[in-house]
């Protein structure tokens, strides 16, 4: 091939199990670029049954656990083949590089799992699938997390030059952020909530009626607790130092109404809030500024980059630090993570580890497995390709 080219549609379903994110994305030896998004809702029988695996203390059967897994791959499979059809032969992927959805994360324990079985995705859409990206890291002493860093530094580098001292927060059911410092070096970790905490709350006080604080109204109508708000930050893991990486095993809706005591209706929301805010403040503060290196802008990605409760709270607390949606550079904030796992699905190929210091990892991690399809040569062949040509942003 005269121009060798590998399209990779990067899948997302994060911890708030809202919907599916796809970016597919083309990449040459010299460029990379997005062809298209896609979003669609979650199944709502399915997200019951991640949300009922994940209550703490839950037990389930080993049946329970397969079926879900089958069940997961299944629904993967037949969406992103809808999906990819509407599109013409030349805009669909060659490969699926799929995060799964996390149904526990014990980093502790060096144990992660993200389910939807890959073969059925493999055989559903006749495409090559990835899948597994966070256990390779594990395997050599990581957390598993944070694995977008390494695609947050190539963002940084495209709109402010060398990046450095650019933090990309990304705010999806977790937080978690890359600080992209001297030389390109990087500080990552999890910063704890994202939208758990935030969106547990309105579910609550609208029974159901609605999972999210769209623009962040609800937040609006009431002033947060303060006493609050510092139980809710006495949690462990805000004392841990980096590298850390939690979930929503840990951070998640159980321990947020264990403080949240009395609290009702919008002060509920504007606590919670005010909360996730003061748990970024924290991170940025203790562990980036602290070193001694500048912050000279934030840029929020995830579906929390919407809330302007959240941008408007957090540029009040960090004073003169500029906060902004990842929006503002005409980057949509909503498929950075699917563009990430597209760029780690090539990584795979590529044979190179999405992981590093900021997780842990000592060494060599795999960034992930392999299912191929019944395109897998045509795969073979254009990868080896692009690595004859060479890839100049990896």
């Amino acid at each position: 091939m005269s121009q060798p080219e590998l399209r990779v549609l990067g899948v997302m379903t994060g911890t708030s199990c809202d919907g599916l994110d796809a970016a597919c994305l083309s990449f040459s030896s010299s460029s990379w670029r997005t062809l298209w998004t896609r979003s669609i809702p979650y199944s709502s029988s399915l997200r019951n049954r991640v949300f009922a695996y994940q209550e703490p203390k839950s037990k389930h059967s080993t049946v329970d656990l397969l079926s879900l897994n089958r069940d997961l791959g299944a629904w993967y499979g037949k969406v992103l083949k809808e999906m990819i059809q509407e599109f013409d032969p030349d805009s669909r992927p060659h490969v699926i590089a799929n995060h799964g959805q996390t149904v526990a994360h014990f980093p502790k324990a060096h144990v992660t799992f993200q389910m939807g079985d890959a073969t059925l995705i493999s055989t559903q859409t006749a495409t090559t699938s990835i899948s597994q990206f966070r256990n390779g890291d594990m395997a050599v002493g990581g957390q598993g997390a944070p694995l977008v860093p390494v695609f947050h530094r190539l963002l940084a580098r495209q709109f402010a030059g060398s990046g450095e001292g650019v933090v990309i927060q990304n705010m999806g059911g977790i937080g978690n952020l890359t600080y992209v410092g001297p030389g390109g070096s990087l500080i990552s970790f999890d910063t704890g909530p994202g939208n758990v905490w935030i969106d547990a709350a309105v579910s609550k006080i609208t029974r159901g009626k609605f999972k999210m604080d769209t623009d962040g109204k609800i937040a609006a109508q009431a002033a947060p607790n303060p006493a609050v708000i510092k139980k809710l930050l006495s949690h462990k893991f805000f004392k841990l130092a980096p590298p850390k990486s939690t979930g929503r095993d840990e951070i998640n809706p159980t321990y947020f109404f264990s403080k949240a005591g009395k609290l009702k209706g919008a002060a509920m929301v504007s606590t919670a809030t005010a909360a996730t805010v003061e748990t970024l403040a924290m991170a940025y503060e203790n562990y980036i500024l602290s070193k001694g290196v500048p912050i000279y802008k934030i840029f929020l990605v995830g579906g929390g980059a919407k809330n302007p409760a959240i941008i408007h709270g957090l540029q009040a607390r960090m004073g003169n630090i500029p906060v902004a949606s990842l929006a503002q550079q005409e980057i949509n904030p909503q498929f950075v993570e699917a563009q990430a796992f597209a760029l780690y699905g090539l990584m795979c190929l590529f044979g190179k580890p999405i992981g590093g210091p900021w997780t842990g990892a000592q060494g060599f991690g795999p960034p992930g497995l392999i299912c191929p399809g019944s395109n897998w040569n045509e795969v073979l062949e254009r990868v080896t390709a692009l690595k004859t040509s060479g890839v100049r942003y990896l």
